[in-house]
């Protein structure tokens, strides 16, 4: 529970970051918070577990009573872990997309490609969860006949693929911004943002190591909590990049007072932009429009390197003999 709400808290400061700041969601927002409501529900799963044996280790010290509802749960709680995990995947792959997607064609390509694997692989995994008895009820219902897949073996290789998958996600902005002529401090303040991934795989393998250690279908006590730290962090880890606008902000209104509000430059400024290669490296430039009054602009590139086009537009309007403005 205390994780789940962990990553609300950080879920929240995101769209307050989008919204309020730089007033422009986009789909990896809308992901972001899928994950997280599916997170919300596998907790709200576990719950219901918990009540009825969630922690029993032991087949003989399990009331015959309760096995039906704790299974039934369990079956219950099984998709809503794998969107979780498919949610905060998809929108790390689509926040690259926003900001480093136009970078190059091949770039692109390869992106939308890992996002196509891993959409077809978390359908897999989810439709495994739901079938992989027959008859379904089986799975919460002991008492009846029939056959399931190797539990243990599905959940190896569950965990050994999204571990996989997790490993590629962190690993794949790190060539593009390492070509890129970003200001080295700033390039390796992104590059550490994007290796925090690597906690979600240290979490992977102690769950992956609980799994090798199952004792029986009900012991799982240690499984469900690292399943449920690893969607959250995973929650968090994609949303800690996306706060660094209300970081700056709160830095600078601090640093400077109210009092130099009009001096300040507008917080569209601070949103991730669109980067391009041309010519020797990756090259952006930020046009700001002030008038308009869209919170949000588009981040055009420049092929002479890292320039900013501040663009004014200034009304007027005639009065009487002279012009005011």
């Amino acid at each position: 529970i205390s994780v789940t709400g962990g990553s609300l808290v950080i879920v929240c400061l995101r769209y307050y970051v989008r919204t309020c700041l730089l007033k422009s969601l986009g789909p990896d927002d809308w992901s972001v918070l899928v994950a997280w409501i599916a997170s919300c529900g596998y907790s709200i799963s576990i719950i219901f577990e918990t009540k009825w044996g969630l922690g029993v280790t032991s087949i003989d010290n399990m009331p015959p009573e309760n096995v039906y509802n704790y299974g039934l749960f369990q079956y219950i709680g099984a998709p809503f872990y794998v969107i979780g995990l498919y949610g905060f995947k998809l929108s790390l792959l689509l926040s690259y997309l926003r900001v480093v997607g136009y970078a190059s064609s091949s770039y692109r390509k390869v992106t939308i490609g890992v996002i196509m694997v891993i959409t077809a692989a978390h359908v897999a995994f989810t439709l495994v969860f739901l079938f992989e008895c027959q008859p379904i009820s089986l799975q919460w219902d002991p008492s009846i006949s029939g056959k399931c897949v190797d539990a243990v073996a599905f959940y190896t290789s569950f965990s050994a693929l999204t571990i996989f998958f997790d490993v590629v996600i962190m690993l794949l902005p790190f060539p593009i911004l390492i070509r890129s002529k970003i200001q080295n401090r700033k390039k390796l303040i992104l590059l550490g943002l994007f290796a925090l991934g690597i906690l979600i795989t240290i979490v992977q393998a102690l769950r992956f190591q609980t799994i090798q250690n199952l004792q029986n279908y009900l012991d799982s006590s240690k499984i469900i909590m690292w399943s449920t730290i690893e969607c959250n962090l995973g929650i968090i880890v994609t949303c800690i990049p996306t706060l660094a606008p209300m970081v700056q902000y709160f830095s600078e209104r601090s640093k400077f007072g109210s009092s130099s509000n009009e001096n300040r430059e507008p917080l569209s400024q601070y949103a991730l932009g669109t980067w391009r290669t041309q010519g020797s490296g990756l090259q952006r430039t930020t046009d700001i429009g002030v008038g308009a009054g869209n919170g949000s602009t588009e981040l055009i590139l420049d092929s002479n390197g890292i320039t900013k086009r501040t663009e004014v537009i200034i009304d007027s309007a005639q009065r009487n003999s002279g012009y005011r403005i």
